[in-house]
């Protein structure tokens, strides 16, 4: 807070004109261009480089180097372009990027209540004068090229003009628009011709200049010559001219371009460009201590600072002894942990770890390494890591912890001077003096949230003071100025003489006016908002008194809280509370109770805020905290047994110290998801069981039993409570659950590591052929490998790649039929698999492999290498080849390779699986380099799965720990610096040596190439590579240079230390052991020769005393080095030995788990899981068991059975026999073949296919069928598994199978749950209607919104029939009016047999009905059809379902366009379902009435009318009669329950077809319907009405005559693949070959006229008495009760939008989901309508 205050103490304040600093500038600049030429041309050199350098130098610099940068322009002649000017621009650049508007900085201060300094942007200003300028500075411009003029003064600044001033360069910015647009630097875009000036001093030469336009300088020839060269010729320049350097060089700045105008900031910061990285390359101090978080920073007094004691024992304290607060596993870590906490030095081991990170920024590798006397054995590197994150934390904690201080120190300096103000008086209301404790306290704090609660208790106390603080610090910081002795300086001004030019004078100023500026800023100084929190307005009301005489002080009560004694009493009043609370009343407060309540609040606050109360309650809630979970109805459902958290799916007060490991991760994911409810700390409790409220309560309440005292503690009691539950415990279980979580997170972190380490920590795998002489079967340089990648899809080409021992690629085969069958059923495939193999086999002999490696991409692996070991195997005994081993090997890391930016730019024309082959071979030969592929700026080394939960950490966490190892790995192997010169496969390494990083490798890389040579030694570090001696320190032995590969070198020396572990600093020791061994005298040994021979001999080091040697070193006071000349024997014994682990082949286990990409998490038994069934295995019968089983006859059939493989298709005995002995039989079945997902193999033993006996497992499952099992039994080295499908093993009653849940699962909870669920879903299985069993394409078993949803989707006019909530004897038939309005008729059954079964008559508002299928025909298609004809009338409107002032606003409308006219419009009504509203208007209000739609007709004012027109004709002579009644909707049928479904709509019945077809059918013409049909059939299309054989002579409803068709059309196909035939009116039908197919392999005769129909059983109408024939006009024949076939000859529309011809002879064409009408034009086009001549007995209808 106090660091914010301090930044925003002082504002600056824009100028209107050119500061003294900017005129010093110019000055400055213009005396720097009359130097020397000789000197101008070093300094203009100089500061080529320095601007060169400072491109990319975004470093950020004091405020106090402005002043500094200024003076430094003398120097070096950079004037504001130097490199203090340079860093301050690039800070400020840095603010240019969050720029704020004005209006933003105004929202800011009105919200904040501050000033806050606004950043003023400013442009390039050319110093280059104008035309109206140029007498002015004509003088000083003499002798000076216009070049020269233009560039001085490229970084000169200047604030922008006021607005409406005329800006002096606005002419020259328009014609020159480059200067206007700058980059972010302050740059111009581009540097175009500028407008010269005069440049001849003689007078005729320059008024020919004005006269001709010659606009050039002969000197400039000099310049536009070198441009031809590629390097200036400074021969050609005379050394008395003094511009030919400037010039030469002008002209290169003129082609340099800025860094920032090339790229954009992303991609230099992600290319590591800026300047920050550039000074992060140049500071001698290891990169990764530069970018840390908090940067590594020295002590002041060095070793013997306090500081490191004090950091070491709070490391040791919080680091390694507090345990964390869940229970994590352990592992290597703790081990360590374990001898840290039992170990008395530990603490000092500590201090000289800090010492070498901060002190001498010594890396965690060096220490580990080089400096394990001061650290072993309590330290491993794991430990030093620690150490290092906890230095970040204490560096960071005492920087806050210095900002608290200054700011406790600034407010106690501010109370005293208010109270010195008048020492006489009192101290001020409600003032909390601070003392010197509360410093105190702050310096003792020993953790972030200690400081944290110090800083909520002075926020409380003093934070209304902060803005009166800061005031007071202004005036008085102003008054010290003022007060201050003035002294005089000079200095240098820009003044306007009397002849109006401006000119350079030296003056004498005092410190006051030279700071004037200041001083006024300084008088605007910040004001900071005042709190207006509800503490402070208790504050303000006057009533901190009363908050003190609650007896206790907010000290006094945390010292009895931390003690759980009443240490201080609890000091009682004699007045009641609300008695004294009387005198605290205010405006605010009214009442008594209000004041009470506002004081309760109060100490409630000075409670919650005091931090040794807070401390006290935080150890409390941490340690007895409990956690509860339920789950919410998404986790109810989706939460099952393969479910993270399904073991914690219900918990009941679980004590947060018994979580273990990763638990709450889960927790906290599953409650991310919306899975669980996290319930944490609601109940506290002390070590005895008792609520710690309580406990906390008896602490602060008077032991007196007065009404008086009792009402006190009755309010100290709630203060406590209110305190404890609403203040603290909120923000407590905050801070638990991060801590949690970060416990947490820290576990899978750990867990990452580790399997990290399990992958770098392998060696290069090593092959030997020590039967094999020749030179190319050598693997002392590397290995040879070969790799197959492949892809399970047996279509997708594979291929093999074989990698030089470099890492290079020297060949591969694309192999197309690798993956198929030898013993493939195609010849194609087994020759292809042929080809591939010899291809393989070529190759294998040709370029000679140490080793075959195949991915392990599933368990085919295993196949393709038994494969490759036989083909090896023919070599070895064919050609004598010796035995190269074949590898299986995890093919992850392949994967991601070949998908990575760096793998594609590396093999861009390498497919995919090429890529993983190169990988494969690649990570054989060295898996940590390989590894390191991915560690570039992409950061692809996160695509790697490491742990299930990574995806849970934050990101730089996790890329932190992965760089950790890398690090760590790296270190322990070595780098050789010259082999990722000549290799850049090899370079990725070079970042993680000790003390380098990304910036630093790259560096010394580049340094390397560009002088084109290798590193010889290691002093070659320091120079040609120019490391500092810190980088130099870490880095030197970690740096390996391989003297056998420096032969051709001769000119430059090497040692063979350098190939060596062996550090810098410890050669001499080295040469010493080496000489002492051999028994060199000292005057006669040469240390050189002396480590050859001993290198050559390492057995003679044995013989050396070390100890001796040590305690020798330690005399000479250079510490004990024990270890480390027992480290130097080793090493010399065996020159950086490779200290990973040797390469193994995969253990049964490790292949298992590679090959299945399973874990011991994933599979396991009792795991439940899905599988393929693939067959059945069956065991032969032994001859003894033919003789002695019989085969059995079935008495029904007359069929012999066979008793083992249950074959009864044997019709003679004899033929089983011949069954047995043909050896046909396959045998008895024994179990179920089945197959995994991950590629496993399974079996299901007869007896755990079902809890119920079963003989033959063809009758339970078949071949393909995939089904739920549980795992019994796992064969890792088989890829086998045993399951069981037995119900009661799926569902584990018994809880034998399932995971084992968690000690604390509230199983109550559970089953509670579970019983709601089961009762809200019969509850809404529940069904208001009983299913029927009806069987008709358009009835559904489905309730009335299912019904809605179908119809929705349907075309207008369609239906669907469906059960009815008002009984079993009633239907109701939902048909669709128009969009959003379905009309539901109620359809009464008579005569019904069952309930279930239909009614014999169907009744409809008194009218009598056969079947459904008269329904849909003489009701339902009638009515649709006067519905469509009103939807498509010329008047139809929308008026939103029938709403009446959307009509009378229609109305209106036309009413207004001819007032002549009585406007009228239809519309559809949803409130009244088959009904229509007219509305119409014949003067000024609308009347509305409704027509119903009747299958007669349209009814308006009780009269039926036929037609459309008809009606409107009659409405239009009668609208002025009175309305005989306004005709009310029939309520619609009540919405009955329903399931979906498809609808029905019907058309008109062709009466001429009908009767024809009735005559000439049979009763059978289609089969009797089952009755006992369990299930209701799926969609069948509309299907036309039929008349039933009872009734074939009956005419049907004479429908409508425009919607009569004609033409003979095809057959309507049904939803169960059926047709019903159709019957045309002008012939016989006949049944043809064109029958449409059913569903029961079937098909449905198509009747048209060309064809005599058959009378057989099928198709013959029946004539009995069953079918006596109805002749009225309601009835239509049926063919018999149960069937409903339509035979009118029309058709229904069809579902896909087509025509469908009709039985009279038209065709009716369908638009996209409009139901078809005859001869009706599209609505809204009523003059496009078609008319058509009546048929007989019709009546003609004409549109108006």
């Amino acid at each position: 807070m106090s660091a914010f205050i301090d930044s925003e103490a002082s504002e600056g304040e824009d100028e209107e004109e050119l500061t003294a600093r900017e005129k010093k500038k110019l000055k400055k600049m213009k005396q720097h261009r009359l130097q020397d030429s000789s000197e101008e041309e070093e300094d203009d050199e100089e500061a080529m480089r320095e601007e060169m350098k400072d491109l990319i130098d975004d470093n950020p610099i004091d405020d106090e180097g402005d002043d500094e940068s200024d003076s430094s322009s003398d120097g070096d002649g950079s004037g504001d372009g130097g490199r203090g000017g340079a860093r301050k621009r690039s800070r400020e650049d840095d603010d240019l990027d969050d720029a704020l508007e004005d209006d933003d900085y105004d929202l800011i201060e009105e919200n904040l209540g501050v000033k806050v300094k606004r950043k003023q942007l400013k442009r390039i200003r050319r110093i280059s004068d104008s035309d109206d300028e140029k007498d002015r500075d004509e003088s000083a411009d003499e002798g000076r090229a216009p070049s020269e003029s233009r560039d001085a003064g490229e970084h000169d600044e200047r604030p922008p003009p006021i607005d409406g001033e005329p800006d002096d360069d606005e002419v020259e910015d328009e014609e020159d628009v480059d200067d206007f647009l700058v980059d972010e630097d302050g740059k111009p875009l581009s540097k175009g011709p500028k407008k010269k000036k005069h440049i001849f001093k003689d007078a005729a030469l320059q008024e020919a200049q004005d006269i001709f336009g010659v606009d050039f300088d002969f000197d400039e020839f000099d310049k536009y010559a070198g441009e031809e060269e590629s390097e200036p010729d400074d021969e050609g320049i005379e050394e008395d001219d003094p511009d030919a350097s400037k010039k030469r060089t002008r002209k290169k700045a003129a082609k340099k371009k800025s860094i920032y105008e090339l790229y954009e900031p992303s991609e230099l910061e992600r290319g590591h460009f800026t300047d920050l990285d550039n000074e992060i390359r140049q500071t001698d101090i290891p990169e990764r201590m530069q970018l840390r978080t908090v940067p590594v920073t020295p002590t002041e007094l060095g070793s013997e600072d306090p500081e490191l004691d004090a950091e070491a024992e709070w490391i040791f304290r919080h680091a390694f002894n507090d345990k964390p607060i869940s229970a994590q596993s352990k592992d290597d870590d703790d081990e360590f942990r374990d001898k840290i906490r039992q170990s008395s030095s530990s603490v000092s081991k500590i201090k000289s770890a800090l010492d070498f990170m901060r002190n001498k920024h010594l890396e965690v590798p060096f220490i580990a390494s080089y400096k394990k006397e001061y650290i072993v054995p309590e330290l491993t590197s794991n430990a030093l890591w620690r150490v290092y994150k906890w230095d970040e934390k204490w560096c960071q904690l005492q920087r806050r912890k210095q900002n608290m201080v200054r700011l406790l120190e600034r407010m106690q300096a501010y109370q005293g001077d208010l109270v010195m103000k008048d020492i006489n008086a009192a101290l001020p209301d409600g003032m909390r003096v601070l003392s010197s404790d509360d410093v105190d306290r702050v310096k003792l704090a020993d953790s972030p949230e200690e400081l944290q609660d110090i800083y909520m208790h002075f926020r409380m106390y003093y934070g209304q003071d902060v803005a009166a603080m800061h005031e007071h610090d202004m005036r008085k910081k102003m008054e010290e100025k003022k007060a201050a002795p003035k002294k005089k300086r000079t200095e240098t001004r820009i003044e306007t003489n009397e002849e109006g030019e401006e000119v350079e004078v030296e003056v004498e100023v005092t410190d006051d006016e030279a700071e004037q500026k200041d001083d006024e800023d300084d008088r605007e100084f910040l004001k900071y908002a005042v709190r207006t929190d509800a503490y402070g307005l208790c504050k303000r009301n006057g009533l901190e008194p009363l908050s003190r005489r609650f007896g206790l002080t907010p000290e006094q009560f945390s010292e009895n809280l931390r003690d759980t004694y009443q240490r201080h009493e609890v000091e009682q009043h004699p007045v009641e509370p609300e008695e004294m609370a009387q005198d605290y009343m205010t405006g605010n407060l009214a009442t008594a109770q209000d004041v009470l309540k506002a004081a309760k609040f109060m100490v409630a606050s000075q409670i919650s805020c005091e931090p040794l109360v807070r401390k006290c309650v935080r150890e409390m809630f941490y340690s007895s905290a409990r956690i509860s979970v339920k789950p919410t109805k998404k986790g109810m459902k989706e939460i099952d047994e393969s479910h993270y958290a399904f073991t914690m799916k219900y918990m009941k007060d679980k004590p947060v110290s018994s979580l273990r490991d990763d638990q709450f991760l889960k927790l906290h994911m599953a409650e991310e998801e919306k899975l669980l409810v996290i319930d944490l700390g609601s109940k506290i409790t002390n070590y005895a069981g008792q609520n710690y409220v309580d406990e906390a309560k008896g602490l602060y309440c008077r032991d007196e039993f007065s009404k008086t005292v009792q009402k006190w503690n009755e309010l100290r009691g709630e203060c406590v409570e209110l305190a404890l539950t609403q203040m603290m415990f909120p923000a407590l279980r905050k801070e638990l659950r991060t801590r949690l979580l970060q416990e947490a997170r820290e576990f899978v972190l750990r867990q990452v590591r580790r399997r990290l380490f399990n992958w770098l920590s392998i060696a290069p795998y090593t092959a030997s052929f020590p039967d094999e002489d020749e030179d190319e079967w050598d693997c002392s340089d590397g290995v040879r490998v070969l790799a197959v990648a492949y892809e399970t899809d047996p279509s997708t080409a594979d291929y093999a790649c074989m990698v030089g021992a470099d890492g290079e690629v020297t060949d591969f085969l694309k192999l197309q039929h690798l993956m198929k069958r030898k013993d493939a059923w195609r010849e194609a495939d087994r020759l292809g698999k042929e080809a591939d193999l010899d291809a393989i086999r070529q190759l294998v002999e040709a370029k000679k492999p140490h080793v075959i490696v195949v991915g392990g991409e599933s368990r085919e692996a295993v196949t393709l290498a038994e494969e490759l070991r036989a083909l090896v195997q023919t070599l070895v005994a064919e050609n004598q080849f010796p035995a190269i081993q074949v590898e299986i090997l995890d093919n992850e890391l392949a994967k991601v390779y070949a998908n990575s930016v760096k793998g594609v730019s590396d093999f861009r024309d390498y497919p995919e699986l090429l890529r993983q082959a190169v990988s494969l071979a690649r990570r054989l030969q060295d898996p940590l380099m390989e590894f390191a592929q991915l560690c570039n700026a992409e950061e692809e080394c996160l695509c790697l799965r490491y742990h299930s939960l990574q995806e849970q950490l934050p990101r730089d966490q996790l890329l932190e720990t992965v760089q950790i190892e890398f690090i760590n790995r790296t270190n322990e192997v070595g780098v050789d610096v010259n082999l990722a010169l000549a290799n850049p496969y090899a370079s990725p390494l070079v970042q993680f040596v000790c003390g380098l990083g990304v910036r630093k490798a790259a560096t010394l890389l580049k340094t390397l190439k560009q002088t084109s040579q290798r590193l010889a030694n290691r002093t070659e570090l320091v120079t040609d590579c120019h490391l500092g001696p810190k980088i130099l320190t870490n880095c030197a032995g970690f740096i390996k240079i391989n003297a056998n590969s420096l032969g051709d070198i001769t000119d430059r020396y090497t040692d063979l230390l350098d190939g060596t572990r062996i550090h810098l600093e410890t050669y001499e020791w080295a040469r010493k052991m080496a000489v002492d061994a051999l028994e060199y005298d000292d005057e006669d040994g040469n240390p050189a020769g002396a480590l050859e021979e001993i290198i050559d001999n390492p057995e003679r080091l044995k013989d050396l005393d070390l100890d001796a040697f040590a305690e020798e070193l330690e005399r000479q006071g250079l510490g004990n080095r024990s270890i480390t000349l027992y480290d130097i024997r080793a090493e010399l014994n065996d020159r950086y030995k490779d200290l990973r682990t040797p390469y193994m082949s995969p253990d049964p286990l490790e292949l298992f788990n590679m090959l299945t990409k399973e874990t011991p998490d994933t599979l396991y038994k009792g795991k439940l899981l899905l599988s393929t069934v693939t067959g059945f295995t069956r065991r032969k019968p032994k001859p003894e068991q033919m003789n002695q089983d019989n085969p059995v006859r079935d008495t029904d059939t007359g069929l012999w059975q066979c008793p083992f493989c249950l074959k009864k298709d044997f019709p003679e005995l004899s033929e089983v026999w011949s069954h047995f002995d043909t050896n046909a039989c396959p045998g008895k079945a024994i179990g179920v073949r089945i197959r995994l997902d991950n590629g496993c193999s399974g079996f299901i033993q007869m007896k755990n296919l079902s809890d119920n006996r079963v003989t033959n497992p063809e009758d339970r499952v078949h071949p393909g069928q995939t089904i739920f099992c549980r795992v019994v039994k796992i064969d890792i080295e088989k890829f086998w598994v045993e399951c069981t499908c037995k119900s009661s093993d799926l569902a584990d009653k018994n809880k034998e199978w399932r995971p084992a849940k968690d000690p604390f699962y509230d199983v109550d909870a559970e089953n509670e749950d579970r019983q709601a669920a089961e009762a809200t879903r019969k509850q809404k299985e529940a069904q208001t209607y009983l299913k029927r069993v009806i069987v008709h394409p358009a009835f559904h078993n489905i309730d009335f919104k299912e019904a809605r949803r179908l119809l929705a989707t349907m075309d207008q006019g369609e239906a669907i029939i469906r059960p009815s909530s008002q009984g079993s004897d009633q239907l109701t038939v939902s048909w669709k009016v128009t969009d959003d309005v379905i009309q539901h008729i109620n359809v009464k059954e008579m005569g019904k047999e069952n309930a279930f079964s239909l009614g014999q008559t169907l009744v409809i508002d008194n009218e009598e009905f056969e079947d459904l299928d008269e329904i849909l025909a003489r009701h339902v298609s009638p009515v649709s059809a006067h519905a469509r004809d009103l939807l498509s009338y010329k008047y139809y409107r929308d008026t939103d379902g029938g709403k009446r002032p959307r009509a009378e606003e229609l109305l209106r409308d036309e009413k207004r366009k001819n007032p002549q006219k009585i406007p009228y419009i239809v519309s559809v009504s949803k409130e009244h379902p088959g009904k229509f509203m007219l509305s119409y208007m014949p003067r000024t209000r609308a009347r509305h009435e409704f027509i119903t739609l009747t299958p007669e007709g349209f009814r308006f004012r009780q009269q039926i009318f036929e037609t459309i027109p008809a009606l409107f004709r009659w409405f239009k002579d009668h609208f002025r009669d009175p309305v005989p009644q306004t005709p009310r909707g029939t309520t619609a049928a009540a919405r009955t329950p329903f399931t979906p479904g498809a609808g029905f709509n019907i058309n008109n019945v062709n009466a001429e077809a009908v009767a024809r077809v009735a005559q000439n059918l049979s009763g059978n013409v289609l089969h009797n319907l089952s009755q006992a049909a369990a299930h209701t059939p799926g969609y069948y299309p509309n299907t036309p009405y039929t008349p039933s054989g009872q009734t074939p002579f009956m005419t049907p409803y004479a429908t409508t005559p425009r919607y009569q068709g004609g033409g003979g059309g095809t057959d309507a196909p049904r939803a169960d693949g059926r047709s019903t035939p159709r019957m045309d009116a002008r012939s016989t039908p006949r049944m043809d070959a064109r029958s449409t197919p059913r569903a029961d392999g079937r098909s449905t005769p198509r009747m048209d006229a060309r064809s005599t129909p058959r009378m057989d059983a099928r198709s013959t109408p029946r004539m009995d008495a069953r079918s006596t024939p109805r002749m009225d006009a309601r009835s239509t024949p049926r063919m018999d009760a149960r069937s409903t076939p339509r035979a009118d000859g029309r058709f229904t529309p069809r579902a896909d939008g087509r025509s469908t011809p009709r039985g009279d002879g038209a065709s009716t064409p369908r638009d996209g989901m409009r139901t078809p009408r005859d001869g009706f034009p599209p609505p809204g086009n009523p003059a496009s309508r078609s008319r058509r001549t009546p048929r007989a007995g019709e009546t003609p209808l004409y549109d108006e």
